[in-house]
């Protein structure tokens, strides 16, 4: 991690979370945020670890995992550039929930849980938008425990593959390994492998080195629509 640095109120101004701010709000918030540099791979807190208070991605992107005892990794979601994690201050202000890892170099404005716990009470309009963040890291968390319990693998995969898209050169691209779509669908990395051999087969995808493209998106679609669910 590189030095603590100033954040900008530009860079805040551009987050959705903080679009109903007015400017004297965002210089408040300006004043007290903290801006670190962390490099692809580095970690950003751990599981168990004290909370130092709420993250906002500036820029790059972030992944957030929970590891077993046995040392099995889970992947919970990835954070991309104006997104929000780690709220659990919001609520008990004690410790992470996960571990957190920058997936690219990435660079964050963190809210010390000091300051968190007394603008909650000062600003009513920044504690409703974390909120809001909140209920929607919830539904999230909601959604990953049904299709870990109740979906097959290639519905889980096929979730996946459609969560993470993002658009590029008039293409869905998944900007993912199939190690990290693994960890993410909760399975093992070969039987990711396979299984998207069979979508590149059926022409629906196309893999190439860390990313795979999505052709036909109606056959990623709800687990009825699945055309190869019982392959894998």
């Amino acid at each position: 991690m590189l030095g603590d640095y100033p954040v900008k109120v530009k860079e805040l101004r551009e987050m959705p979370v903080f679009d109903r701010l007015t400017e004297a709000q965002l210089e408040c918030l300006a004043r007290v945020m903290i801006r670190r540099t962390y490099a692809a791979g580095e970690s950003i807190f751990l599981e168990g670890d004290p909370a130092a208070g709420v993250w906002f991605v500036v820029n790059g992107q972030v992944r957030i995992i929970k590891e077993s005892l046995s040392g099995r990794v889970q992947g919970l979601c990835v954070m991309n550039s104006k997104k929000c994690f780690g709220t659990c201050p919001l609520f008990d202000g004690d410790t992470n929930l996960a571990n957190a890892m920058a997936v690219t170099e990435v660079t964050l404005a963190v809210l010390p849980g000091a300051d968190l716990q007394r603008l909650i009470y000062e600003e009513p309009q920044l504690t409703q938008a974390l909120l809001q963040v909140s209920s929607q890291r919830l539904a999230h968390i909601a959604h990953l425990s049904e299709t870990l319990g109740a979906w097959t693998v290639s519905w889980r995969i096929n979730d996946c593959l459609l969560t993470y898209a993002v658009s590029s050169d008039g293409h869905l691209v998944v900007p993912m390994t199939h190690e990290r779509l693994a960890e993410f669908a909760g399975t093992a990395r070969e039987v990711v492998t396979r299984y998207l051999s069979q979508l590149e087969d059926h022409g629906i995808i196309r893999m190439e080195a860390g990313r795979i493209i999505i052709f036909k998106i109606d056959e990623l679609g709800c687990p009825s629509n699945l055309t190869l669910q019982s392959s894998v």
